[in-house]
């Protein structure tokens, strides 16, 4: 905001008004010496010192507080919060409410002649990342009967948010063991990703994206309009391809989803809701699919210095991984750059972001270049990380 404070001191500054503590200072002491309101303008009186903090500090003060809180909030590029909730109210928008993940997670017996039941608020555990592990719970009571090997048991997040989406491998850990059982989110586990309250970023976009509606054909903006009405998919996920890949009239939506995603269902989910509840335009063939996954092998070497390695170095390469994973999109636990179609991946830069999160390393070497995509998404086949200690 510190471009948009500048921008709007600015205005105030054109219109007459002082922005810094010198021109109201000016300011104020020309009006004394019109007025003859004080005498004793000295630096050295304490009097004269305390009446300018008395005069000024409160000005800059409600300068700010005007600026920050009335003037932002007036301008859909600058409103947050519950201001820009009323920009969406005006186009018939709401923001989109924090979800908690649903999906299946694979639990398997160690003994197929066995039946076992897996009880209904079976915890299911990840372990630490970035200090925090995340926990799904079994939805229902579920018996996998003699001679069934493994079973697919529905589950649901125990908190709400996009951090719950997590790739396949993840989630592996039974907070109360079940004898003869282990437990894994295999790939696709996830049926509908958990999602956080829509943030200010996204509902600003969808609320200029609105202003669209008001034409008489159905445009891009118009369908990402539609789709982002669903929980969990904002703007910067969707893709158009525009070929006519069916003849005149039909287009491609592409959605980004992270890891772990069952895209299948989430794309039927979205073709329904298009094409079969009436939301496409006339004559329009819309179709949506998941954009395809490139998969990228990775090899990494970390570099310790002897005076500067962590305690435990099996722990600390652990949360390098994962957060390479994360720019993979196979978590959300980090701030890092995150892998996108028609991009480049700039490794140097995710080595930058590495260094600035992990301090103790002496140097991060990748054993590949910038990741170039065009209508497709980098995802990790293989992640290889080892350490090495220098002199």
């Amino acid at each position: 905001m510190a471009d948009y404070q500048k921008m709007f001191e600015k205005i105030l500054h054109d219109h007459g008004l002082p922005i810094d503590e010198n021109a109201v200072r000016s300011e104020f002491e020309e009006l004394v010496r019109t007025e003859g309101l004080i005498t004793n303008t000295s630096k050295y009186s304490p009097f004269w010192r305390l009446i300018l903090a008395i005069v000024i500090q409160p000005y800059i003060w409600l300068k700010n507080a005007f600026i920050k809180n009335v003037l932002m909030n007036m301008f859909l590029m600058t409103a947050r919060g519950q201001f820009l909730d009323l920009f969406a109210n005006a186009v018939n928008l709401e923001r989109k409410p924090a979800t908690a993940a649903t999906g299946e997670i694979l639990f398997t017996k160690s003994n197929q002649n066995l039946s076992v039941v897996i009880p209904a608020g079976t915890v299911i555990s990840s372990p630490e990342i970035n200090g925090v592990t995340y926990q799904l719970q079994t939805t229902q009571e579920y018996s996998i009967p003699v001679g069934v090997e493994r079973a697919r048991v529905p589950v649901v997040a125990v908190g709400s948010g996009e951090n719950y989406n997590l790739a396949a491998g993840y989630y592996r850990y039974l907070v109360e063991q079940i004898d003869g059982i282990t437990v894994a989110n295999d790939d696709n586990w996830l049926i509908s990703p958990g999602a956080n309250i829509e943030s200010d970023d996204d509902l600003r976009e969808r609320v200029r994206n609105q202003y669209n509606f008001v034409g008489h054909y159905h445009t891009d903006a118009v369908y990402r309009g539609i789709v982002t009405t669903i929980t969990g998919i904002s703007t910067k996920q969707i893709y158009f391809v525009h070929d006519a890949p069916r003849g005149p009239g039909t287009a491609n939506l592409y959605l980004l989803l992270n890891d772990g995603v069952d895209s299948t269902y989430f794309i039927d989910k979205i073709n329904d809701h298009i094409m079969g509840h009436g939301y496409r335009g006339h004559g329009d063939d819309l179709r949506c699919f998941a954009i395809p996954d490139k998969k990228i092998d990775i090899n990494v070497k970390l570099y310790f210095d002897r005076e500067q390695q962590p305690s435990d170095v099996n722990q600390y390469v652990l949360n390098v991984e994962n957060f390479i994973r994360c720019a993979f999109r196979q978590n959300n636990d980090y701030n890092v750059t995150p892998v996108n179609a028609f991009s480049r991946f700039s490794i140097s830069k995710l080595n930058e972001e590495l260094h600035d999160q992990f301090c103790e390393l002496h140097s991060i070497v990748f054993d590949i270049g910038d990741i170039v995509s065009e209508l497709e998404v980098p995802r990790l086949r293989t992640l290889k990380i080892s350490a090495e200690v220098t002199e």
